[in-house]
């Protein structure tokens, strides 16, 4: 069963994913190890970055131990409007003092086949420097798209769902723009997985993915398990029971 939490506010749930944040960190320092996170792009996430780089709990962070990875990314530059990672300098890298070389952006600006294989290299490089070897990432935070998608795994892109590559690269289904994604082979190898999901117009998907009795497997999402972060409007379609 999928553990579920609902906030009444956007910031209510940005400073819980901060007070996690930084638990995380603090149990990471404890067996000095690193602390690895996968960021995502989309609407939902750019408010929670943005709402979490204000809080002034992320002050006491000790970036250095931090590491940032990205879900997937356009293929486009870097100063691109529809970048992920433009979109995350602006809303949160900006305002904190990590390491350059402890982000692992997508160079979405490169040949997309070659980048794919590139960045799985520098994932499978990074994980020889964990002492916990069992898992890529600490923690990986997915927003989800009205359609089901997550990441860029979009509905009828099932070859990707078995895969044993930890990036592919795929194109959206309306406007064909490629993207590179990280894959649920690699999304699941991680300790934690977190969907923040926010909004009325999610609300319906949200309900399909999480019941019990749904065929939710015909959604990307369906294939990585993770737990659920809503605030009231996306969680407004779930049977009571389940809160």
């Amino acid at each position: 069963m999928a553990t579920i939490r609902v906030f009444a506010d956007l910031e209510s749930m940005a400073e819980e994913i901060a007070f996690s944040w930084c638990d995380q960190i603090r149990q990471a320092e404890k067996t000095d190890d690193l602390f690895s996170v996968v960021l995502s792009g989309g609407a939902t996430a750019s408010l929670v970055y943005r709402n979490l780089a204000n809080l002034n709990s992320l002050e006491s962070v000790y970036w250095e131990r931090v590491h940032i990875f990205w879900a997937d990314e356009r293929c486009v530059s870097p100063e691109h409007e529809e970048s992920n990672y433009l979109n995350i300098q602006r809303t949160f890298l900006s305002d904190i003092q990590i390491p350059e070389e402890n982000i692992h952006r997508v160079r979405g600006e490169k040949e997309p086949s070659g980048e794919s294989l590139r960045y799985e290299k520098e994932i499978i490089n990074h994980l020889a420097l964990r002492k916990d070897e069992r898992k890529l990432f600490d923690w990986v935070l997915l927003g989800v798209g009205s359609d089901g998608h997550t990441a860029s795994l979009f509905p009828g892109q099932e070859s990707l769902l078995d895969t044993q590559r930890l990036c592919a690269v795929v194109e959206h289904p309306v406007t064909g723009q490629k993207r590179i994604t990280l894959t649920p082979c690699a999304l699941k190898r991680s300790g934690r997985v977190t969907y923040h999901v926010i909004g009325s117009d999610k609300a319906a998907v949200v309900s399909d993915l999480v019941s019990e009795n749904s065929e939710n497997q015909r959604f990307p999402t369906g294939y990585i398990e993770g737990e659920w972060f809503l605030d009231t409007a996306a969680a407004s379609k779930i049977n009571s029971s389940r809160h």
